[in-house]
C-alpha cells in the first residue's frame, strides 16, 4: 500500500508517519510527505500512491480542493481526510473520501481505516486480475483473463481501422466531421455518413463477439461526435507507459522490474497495420522503448555482464531490425566476449540491412572500428600460431 501524507504542520505529519510505521497492517510504504499543496501536485503522478492521508485545514489551497485535484490526476486513489474539526465531514464524504480521521489520531481508529483500505486494495487487485487486455503492440489482439490471446477478426478493414483510431483516442470525444474527413475524404457527405454508421455498427457487433461489452461507443454530442469508453479492460500500451514512467534508475534492486517492463513491449504500435495516422505514435513509443533498452544494456555492460547486455540487444534487433546503432553495439559486445564469428555476422547483417532498406553502406565510424578490429584480430591469430 503506497501512501502519501499531507499536512501543513510537521508535528501531526510526524505523528501520523510514526503510527503508520508501527501499525500491524503489512505492506505499508510511505512514498511521500508534504506540507504544501503545490509540491504535492507536481509529484503525485510520479509517486502513484494508492492512498493519500490529507489534512483539510491548510493555507492557500485547502485539503478539499487539493483532494479534488488529486482525484482528477489519479482517479483510483483513496483519500483519507485528517482534521481537528468535524464540521468538514459531510464535504469530505461528498468528495468520495474513504474515511475521515479526527486529530489527534488514535491508534484503534487508524487501524480500522487501514483495515478498510486493505480490503479495498485486495478487491481492486482481484478485479484487475480479471480484466481483459487489448493489445496494440504488434497488432490488434484481445487477451482474455485466462491469458488466451486472439487476433481480432473484422468484417471490414475500415471498421478495424476506425476502432483502432478510437481506441487510441479512448475516453475522448472525436468529432464526426474529423472521422469523415480522415476515413472517407473522397466520398460525398451522405455516402460517407452511411459508411460511418455501418462501421460503428460493425465495431459494436465485433466487440460483442469478443465479450467486450464493457467497451462502449457513446454519442455525447447528439450524433456530431463519438466517444469510446473503455471500462473493465486494460490497454497494453497504457499499462506499459504507466510502468515505464514509474521506474526508478536501473540498479541491482530495480533490475527485475526493468526487465519486466522491457519485455512488455512485444512489437511496434499496431505493427501489422499500415495506418498513416498511427505513424507518429508508433515512432514515439518505439523511441521510448529503445531508450529504455539502451539504459538496461548499458547497466549490464558497466557491470561486465556482457551476455545479459547481448540478450537485450538481440531482442531489440528482433523487433527493430532497421536500427543501425544496435548492430554496432552488438559487434562491440561480441568483441568483449571474444566471439569473433558473431562480430563478423553482425557486420554482414548490418551491411545487408542497410543495402536493402536504405541503399547505403555502414557509416565511417562503423567501418573504421571494423577495420581496426579486423586488423587486431588477425594479428592475435598470427601470434597464436607463431
Amino acid at each position: 500500500m503506497r501512501i502519501v501524507l499531507i499536512d501543513d504542520e510537521h508535528l501531526p505529519l510526524t505523528r501520523l508517519r510514526t503510527l503508520l510505521e508501527k501499525s500491524k497492517v503489512p505492506g505499508i510504504e510511505i512514498v511521500g510527505e508534504y506540507t504544501d499543496s503545490l509540491t504535492v501536485l507536481n509529484h503525485i503522478e510520479k509517486l502513484q500512491p494508492n492512498v493519500v492521508f490529507l489534512d483539510i485545514v491548510m493555507p492557500g489551497m485547502d485539503g478539499l480542493a487539493l483532494g479534488e485535484k488529486i482525484q482528477e490526476l489519479l482517479p483510483n486513489v483513496e483519500i483519507v481526510f485528517t482534521t481537528g474539526f468535524d464540521q468538514y465531514a459531510i464535504d469530505a464524504f461528498n468528495l468520495h473520501a474513504i474515511d475521515y480521521l479526527l486529530k489527534p489520531i488514535q491508534i484503534p481508529r487508524l487501524e480500522k481505516t487501514l483495515e478498510r483500505l486493505g480490503k479495498i486494495s485486495n478487491k481492486n487487485k482481484k478485479a484487475t486480475a480479471q480484466h481483459t487486455m487489448l493489445k496494440l503492440f504488434g497488432g490488434l489482439y484481445v487477451v482474455s483473463p485466462d491469458g488466451h490471446t486472439q487476433l481480432m477478426k473484422w468484417r471490414t478493414s475500415k471498421a478495424k481501422e476506425l476502432f483502432a483510431y478510437m481506441l487510441n483516442h479512448r475516453n475522448e470525444v472525436i468529432y464526426r466531421d474529423t472521422i469523415l474527413e480522415l476515413f472517407w475524404p473522397e466520398s460525398d457527405i451522405d455516402k460517407a455518413s452511411k459508411q460511418l454508421y455501418t462501421a460503428i455498427y460493425t465495431i459494436r457487433q465485433t466487440l460483442k463477439h469478443y465479450g467486450l461489452d464493457s467497451i462502449q461507443i457513446s454519442s455525447p454530442l447528439l450524433n456530431s461526435g463519438y466517444k469510446l469508453l473503455v471500462e473493465n479492460a486494460v490497454v497494453d500500451v497504457e499499462q506499459w507507459l504507466s510502468r515505464l514512467k514509474l521506474l526508478s534508475p536501473v540498479q541491482a534492486t530495480t533490475l527485475e522490474e526493468h526487465e519486466q517492463v522491457f519485455q512488455m513491449y512485444t512489437g511496434d504500435f499496431l505493427g501489422d497495420c499500415d495506418y498513416l495516422w498511427a505513424e507518429g505514435e508508433r515512432e514515439r513509443l518505439r523511441r521510448l522503448w529503445l531508450h529504455h533498452a539502451s539504459q538496461l544494456s548499458e547497466f549490464y555492460s558497466i557491470n561486465q555482464n556482457y551476455i545479459a547486455a547481448v540478450k537485450v540487444r538481440e531482442r531489440v534487433q528482433a523487433l527493430c531490425a532497421d536500427e543501425e546503432e544496435n548492430y554496432f553495439t552488438l559487434m562491440k559486445l561480441y568483441d568483449l566476449l571474444n566471439n569473433a564469428a558473431a562480430v563478423e555476422e553482425q557486420y554482414l547483417l548490418l551491411k545487408k540491412m542497410l543495402r536493402e532498406h536504405f541503399a547505403v553502406e555502414p557509416c565511417e565510424e562503423v567501418e573504421s572500428w571494423y577495420r581496426s578490429w579486423k586488423q587486431i584480430n588477425e594479428l592475435s591469430r598470427m601470434d597464436a600460431f607463431s
